[in-house]
């Protein structure tokens, strides 16, 4: 059994999850959904994750695809012998958190960029880009490792161009950790190189796209 962890709330990152699951002949998966609490967005000048999500709830398309769908509240999660997989969620209670179970898929080249807005800060400090897929623990975007993979960029690259290209992968490494994470040596993610960033301002945001047309030029073809 694979759990998939998200919000009772049609979201993307969990369809396209659910989805790969299918591709990749997961059938045995369980979705466990908690409450969608309404927060106030940040609107940034500079949106790269603004995708369309299809209106479907998460247990309406458990039945289209054959998965079990539960809804619970955060703290009755009961932590069993398999997997998580995170495709939404808020604070996790600590016996969740330190189950060595939970897996994440963040869009960053860890421990470079932790925290919100991992794309752009990469972008505006220099970083690597890429996704990682982890154990998750009690620090930030942390715990051990279990892959990381810079992302692909080209000369033709776009901004948006990269952000999809790092989306995609976020989805499809985190629907691999099934696999890699009985091969993976799971060591330790250092927290030393960077701490959590917030979402980016807009005077920063401002100076992004120079930042990042600066890396696309070094790029060779």
């Amino acid at each position: 059994m694979i759990n998939v962890l998200t919000y009772n709330a049609p979201h993307k990152k969990t369809q396209d999850l659910l989805f790969r699951l299918k591709l990749k002949g997961y059938n045995n998966v369980n979705v466990l959904a908690t409450p969608w609490e309404f927060r106030k967005n940040f609107s940034p000048l500079i949106p790269h994750r603004k995708f369309n999500t299809l209106d479907s709830t998460p247990s309406n398309l458990c039945e289209k695809l054959g998965y079990s769908f539960l809804e619970i509240e955060l703290e009755n999660l009961k932590i069993g012998d398999e997997l998580i997989l995170i495709g939404g969620a808020g604070m996790l209670p600590e016996e969740v958190v330190s189950s060595g179970k939970v897996i994440n898929s963040h869009p960053a080249y860890l421990p470079y960029v932790r925290g919100l807005d991992s794309l752009k800060w990469a972008i505006y400090d220099g970083n690597p880009i890429g996704v990682t897929t982890h154990i998750i623990s009690d620090e930030c975007d942390a715990g051990k490792l279990i892959r990381k993979e810079l992302v692909p960029l080209y000369s033709w690259d776009t901004f948006h161009s990269v952000a999809q290209r790092q989306y995609e992968m976020e989805i499809d490494m985190l629907v691999d950790s099934i696999e890699d994470i009985k091969t993976s040596p799971l060591k330790e993610l250092s927290t030393t190189k960077s701490k959590p960033h917030r979402r980016m301002s807009h005077s920063h945001e401002m100076r992004l796209m120079n930042r990042f047309q600066e890396i696309i030029d070094k790029v060779g073809i």
